[in-house]
């Protein structure tokens, strides 16, 4: 007969297994990335699959050193204006929804989170001609306009705003503090969680976007890193051991960007869900 206790201990024995195959199904290719930086062509194709290479380079990373440091600077620079620019869309846009009052504000935001509805492919065609007609077509600015605002990121916000209450903000006002005061001095330092929720998905996004930039960018001084990783696909081959250096490295800062705003990441989604 199995005691009580023992069927903890079974439970958590079995919970841990379950747990440890799935990170490792997860983490699986992001290994085979680890691994395959360091192979040389020839190698990438062995059967079996040695995950530790027999005769580990360097060069692959070596010939990122032309074009590639420019490639990371412009992904840096793009997405780290882009996430600026569309947290604060994002963050002023849930306090006029949620804490302003003034008539048609529910319809309004309705309207705005119906347009997530829409499929990118139904908007493609009359954005690029938008963005061709004001001159900003090749351009970085084009990139950031395209990126500036997001209906997501404003419910996000919005969720974890209606859980603060009311009271905080009509104190506030009766106090003589003008609505810029009470958004900038009272939300934003309640609100440090979601809003470090938003930075990581806006960041994961931008930082990974290839579709935007092969549309709107053809200038090769201009190419993000993950458009610049094309720059070893050729019409007869592809060099696979550069382009897995090349994805090893744009994976480095998103994954440094999750880890430190990982316990506000939590709280930020678990936050956000209190009411709706």
């Amino acid at each position: 007969m199995i005691s009580y206790r023992q069927k903890q201990h079974l439970g958590k024995i079995i919970k841990y297994i379950v747990l440890t195959i799935v990170a490792f199904i997860t983490l699986f290719p992001l290994v085979i990335v680890l691994s395959s930086s360091f192979k040389n062509e020839s190698e990438l194709f062995n059967f079996p699959f040695r995950f530790i290479p027999e005769n580990p380079i360097v060069t692959n990373f070596a010939r990122l050193m032309d074009k590639f440091p420019l490639y990371i600077w412009n992904s840096v620079k793009l997405t780290f204006t882009i996430v600026v620019v569309q947290l604060f869309t994002a963050a002023t846009g849930a306090y006029v929804f949620t804490k302003l009052y003034w008539k048609g504000r529910d319809f309004i935001f309705g309207l705005y989170l119906a347009s997530m509805m829409i499929p990118m492919q139904a908007v493609m065609i009359p954005q690029f001609l938008i963005i061709r007609n004001i001159n900003l077509y090749d351009t970085h600015a084009s990139l950031v306009l395209l990126g500036a605002f997001t209906a997501f990121g404003t419910f996000l916000i919005k969720q974890y705003f209606m859980s603060i209450p009311d009271t905080y903000c009509e104190a506030a006002r009766i106090d003589g503090a003008k609505e810029w005061a009470i958004f900038t001095t009272l939300m934003l330092p309640m609100s440090k969680s979601v809003l470090v929720t938003q930075v990581i998905f806006s960041f994961r996004f931008f930082w990974n976007d290839f579709f935007t930039p092969l549309i709107y960018i053809t200038t090769p001084e201009l190419k993000t890193l993950p458009l610049g990783m094309t720059d070893f696909v050729r019409e007869q081959y592809v060099y696979w051991g550069p382009q897995m250096a090349a994805a090893l490295i744009s994976i480095i800062p998103v994954l440094i960007i999750f880890l430190f705003g990982q316990k506000y990441f939590v709280q930020g989604v678990a936050s956000s869900g209190l009411k709706g």
